[in-house]
């Protein structure tokens, strides 16, 4: 799982990862232990871009997990499932999961997977074209995130944010709030999810193409600028978007 965090950029590292991982399975015998490889193998299966493999991966280990007292490893297996799904386009069977992580965070009242869950599904409904329903998400899930402390949610709720302004039609406000992600990103040493990365970098180069280059660096630097406050403030008041990049 370490390994997803801190080589997630890595295809062959991570390759060589599963595979020991795949050769210690028939050798586990703690049911918890097996659950949670399968899970990083489902894991290591996405970033490498193998989703079909990936979501056998996940549904195996929440098949395994739903058997045990574990609901923390329970609600991420769920909620990836979602994810990767989200990435395959099957919405509906992404909507199910997500709708179902985020009821099994709330059961054992896990802030953190709310959050993460309730963004995730603002995503989704921008992806099936829905924007006033994902707006309504996303500030359910900015609101989760912020009260958290979470960056990771956080930021991921701000390229959300950027992707709903892109197809909005403001392209300066959506680059500035993907700087503004990237920037709190790199001031926390952190790194988004390679699945997800993959999409927010397309994001960017749309955004770049449509501001043009010279445009676009300069309103992404003013973003990657910002702290937390002024990047929330950013998302709630479009009106200082112009201000903070001039």
């Amino acid at each position: 799982m370490t390994a997803l965090e801190v080589v997630g950029d890595d295809p062959a590292t991570l390759t060589t990862t599963s595979q020991r991982l795949a050769s210690l399975l028939e050798r586990i015998q703690d049911p918890y232990l097996h659950a949670v490889c399968q899970l990083a193998m489902a894991g290591i299966a996405a970033v490498v871009g193998d989703f079909d493999g990936a979501l056998r991966g996940e549904l195996v280990a929440l098949e395994e997990l739903r058997g045990q007292d574990e609901p923390y490893w329970t609600t991420v297996a769920v909620l990836t499932a979602g994810l990767v799904e989200t990435a395959m386009g099957r919405h509906e069977d992404a909507l199910g999961h997500l709708h179902e992580a985020r009821d099994l965070a709330g059961r054992f009242d896990h802030a953190g997977l709310s959050a993460w869950s309730q963004v995730q599904l603002g995503i989704l409904a921008l992806v099936r074209g829905r924007p006033e329903e994902a707006r309504a998400l996303l500030d359910e899930g900015l609101e989760l995130s912020l009260a958290t402390h979470n960056t990771r949610n956080l930021t991921l709720c701000l390229t959300a944010f950027a992707q709903l302004a892109f197809v909005g039609g403001d392209g300066e406000r959506a680059g500035l709030l993907a700087g503004a992600a990237e920037g709190l990103r790199r001031r926390a040493g952190l790194r988004a999810w390679p699945l997800q990365g993959q999409g927010e970098a397309q994001m960017v180069g749309q955004i770049r193409q449509a501001l043009e280059a010279d445009r676009f660096d300069q309103v992404f630097a003013a973003g990657a600028r910002l702290g937390r406050r002024e990047a929330v403030a950013a998302v709630r008041d479009p009106r200082g978007a112009g201000t903070a990049a001039s």
